[in-house]
């Protein structure tokens, strides 16, 4: 018996769950050995090891999942990054220390930098590294939590699933003369909405999130509107899923020695602020969600405010929990408001059963609301789905150079923004949900 007990604790002392790093590459494999040197990671490759499109260069960054078994780290898969340490921004992240203290935390061209902010004219503000931003301002106080419907303004331009591509939104915007070109608001009394997922995957999401928050701050001093609608990812990061996170951002953190959901809980002045954002927004009878409304979820009978609030309350660690209950788990079932994906039947096997003509009539009238606009399932251009004008649809590809889209609302009229065009939004130019 002793034997055997002794055998386990060696297995369990000897094998250990897979491990994922993303550090410098100090040396890689030549023709006698096959030791990869990643950050200060000794790691074997083997011919099951999986490589990534990219040629390692020493001094890159790599991504490695390695397993150890009696001290010896083996490769499964290896990703080399066309980047290096020293070409990394990123930040500020601001934490609040104690009532009345700030600290900004930056990584900076390979050097983490760890300062104050001070406090000038009753707000806190810094000057963070690039250009989208010249001054970041925090009050004092927590942030307000939005209206979760208000009236259609004259003009409202709808943006859905950025995923930090910071440098396309910028450049889609001053097309359309909603900022200048200091990166500052200009659209007087209009309202911009983001409809979620503006977060993950890319590399300035950072830099995304301080810049929607500036616009917000500026667009309500001219009485006008940014809304920042909470989508799945969102929800993924508040609550430490990271599957989506740019490796840009493994290393940072590595690098900071916090952990990145630290960088946005409720001390952190983008964590707070994210977190007091809505889930479902109502603009005059445009009704915006990320992934989609169900009809499951009209059946709670629970007003627009009250899905908010309750999706609110539950954005932190940890994420996922029990998703049987979607009136106690509406920020992860897949019938609520951030993952539902039923109007489209290529995804029925999992978001089903696809509502019916009637249903979707009844959620338009229970909001007094004659169109649901949705991101969250890739499209190939701002538009309606399956001939159906009660459905419109937001999410493009982003990531694709000049492929940048949105829906403007101006009355009655609907138009979809191009970087080259604005074009009347009718039948012909409807998306198929096969």
């Amino acid at each position: 018996m002793q034997i055997l007990i002794t055998l386990f604790f060696v297995i369990l002392s000897t094998t250990a769950d897979p491990v994922t790093i993303v550090d410098v590459i100090k040396a890689f494999p030549t023709d006698d050995q096959n030791t990869w040197v990643i950050g200060e990671h000794e790691i074997k490759q083997n011919a099951s090891t999986t490589f990534g499109s990219e040629l390692p260069v020493q001094g890159n960054l790599a991504k490695v999942t390695f397993n150890e078994e009696d001290g010896i780290k083996r490769a499964t898969e290896i990703k080399c990054l066309p980047l290096t340490a020293s070409s990394i921004s990123d930040g500020p992240y601001i934490i609040k220390q104690d009532e009345g203290n700030y600290t900004a935390i930056s990584y900076q061209h390979g050097d983490v930098v760890r300062k104050p902010i001070s406090l000038i004219n009753g707000r806190y503000e810094i000057s963070p590294n690039f250009p989208e931003v010249k001054t970041i301002k925090i009050s004092p106080n927590p942030p307000s939590i939005p209206p979760s419907t208000f009236k259609q303004p004259e003009q409202l331009l709808a943006v859905s699933d950025l995923e930090g591509n910071l440098d396309q939104l910028t450049a889609f915007l001053k097309k359309h003369g909603i900022i200048n070109d200091d990166y500052d608001w200009d659209w007087g009394s209009n309202h911009l909405l983001f409809n979620g997922d503006s977060v993950d995957r890319g590399d300035r999401v950072t830099e995304l999130l301080w810049f929607i928050r500036k616009l917000q701050q500026q667009a309500r001093e001219q009485d006008g509107d940014v809304h920042f609608v909470i989508g799945n990812h969102e929800a993924m990061i508040l609550c430490d899923d990271l599957r989506y996170v740019h490796p840009k951002y493994e290393f940072v953190v590595k690098e900071f020695n916090i952990p990145y959901t630290t960088l946005f809980n409720m001390r952190s002045t983008l964590g707070h602020w994210m977190r007091a954002q809505n889930s479902i927004v109502q603009a005059g009878p445009y009704l915006f969600v990320h992934a989609g409304y169900s009809p499951k979820l009209l059946d709670l009978n629970e007003s627009i405010e009250s899905l908010n609030s309750s999706i609110r309350k539950t954005l932190r660690p940890p994420a996922w929990g029990d998703r049987d209950d979607l009136k106690t788990s509406l920020a992860w079932h897949r019938q609520g408001p951030l993952w539902f994906r039923g109007y489209f039947t290529k995804h029925l096997d999992t978001y089903g059963p696809k509502p019916t003509s009637d249903e979707i009539d009844a959620i338009l009238k229970t909001h007094d609301a004659k169109a649901i606009i949705v991101g969250h399932t890739v499209v190939d251009h701002v538009g309606y789905l399956d001939d159906d004008e009660r459905l419109i649809c937001i999410d493009v590809k982003w990531s694709k150079p000049g492929k940048a889209e949105g829906l403007l609302i101006q009355g009655e009229q609907l138009s979809r923004l191009t970087m080259h065009s604005d074009l009347p939004l009718d039948l012909k130019s409807n998306n198929t949900s096969e």
